[in-house]
């Protein structure tokens, strides 16, 4: 897995250009998607170059990108092995020109992600992991520390979420006391818990497998864990939707996060 990463971190780079490219222009084009999100010329930009680039790495490995079609299960099920992808995650955060979002890559084996990278264009700041190799920092500068989770977890926990928090989340809130709150687009909450700067994230409501695939190896390699609200570790390409269960992410294993869910 490691020696994919250079390649890897040059395509996400290149692609991050792409991106800031368009975000830099006083005016961009935003379109509304079916599900009503929002879509601009940089989520196709990306997602073009993400295709062409992984293909490219792995030759003959199929690319699973928010942006597309995915094929039925019917082909899907014979895969073992996949890219997920989300060419531009938080495009609200785009949209808004506060600089949460992010691309996400993943390689899935065997429903799993095995590897995973997380860049945030605007800071030019590089997660990424891989399957037993730990979780990682990599600034502008190249330097690169390694990520764990705070554990055990502080009496006033920080936690993440929504800059809109709904009332089920809400009710977390309340049920688990005295906390500190960070509103944040994107996937960028869950690098936060990696870090160890953030003690949990639960997410109510729909996303895409393509949300959190490099976001899971990232903050499990890190020694936290994100999982369905049963306290499962999510599990790609089994079902025909590509859409999640409700999810959490927390940075220490060792506390029953699952208490504060009230449903």
């Amino acid at each position: 897995m490691e020696t994919l990463l250079p390649p890897i971190k040059a395509l996400a780079r290149r692609v991050s250009n792409a991106i800031l490219a368009v975000y830099r222009k006083e005016d961009f084009q935003v379109l509304a998607k079916a599900d009503s999100s929002p879509l601009t010329a940089a989520d196709m930009t990306a997602h073009h170059m993400l295709v062409a680039g992984l293909t490219e790495i792995l030759p003959g490995v199929a690319v699973i990108s928010e942006e597309a079609p995915a094929p039925p299960l019917s082909e899907r099920r014979h895969w073992s092995r996949f890219w997920l992808v989300d060419p531009l995650d938080g495009t609200k955060g785009f949209v808004h020109r506060n600089g949460e979002f992010c691309i996400c890559i993943a390689l899935i084996e065997d429903s799993l992600p095995v590897l995973g990278l997380i860049l945030e264009p605007v800071s030019g700041i590089l997660y990424y992991a891989w399957r037993d190799g730990g979780a990682h920092r990599e600034n502008p500068d190249g330097s690169i520390r390694r990520l764990a989770t705070r554990r055990p977890c502080p009496a006033r926990p920080v936690v993440a979420g929504s800059r809109h928090p709904g009332l089920r989340l809400r009710r977390v809130l309340a049920a688990l006391g005295p906390h500190d709150y960070l509103g944040k687009y994107s996937a960028l909450k869950s690098c936060l818990v990696a870090e160890g700067r953030v003690d949990f994230y639960v997410r109510f409501g729909q996303t895409g497998e393509w949300d959190t695939a490099a976001a899971q190896i990232l903050v499990t390699e890190a020694g936290g864990g994100l999982t369905d609200h049963n306290m499962l570790q999510l599990r790609y390409n089994i079902r025909e939707s590509l859409i999640n269960p409700e999810f959490l992410v927390f940075g220490d294993p060792g506390r029953d996060w699952r208490q504060y869910l009230s449903d």
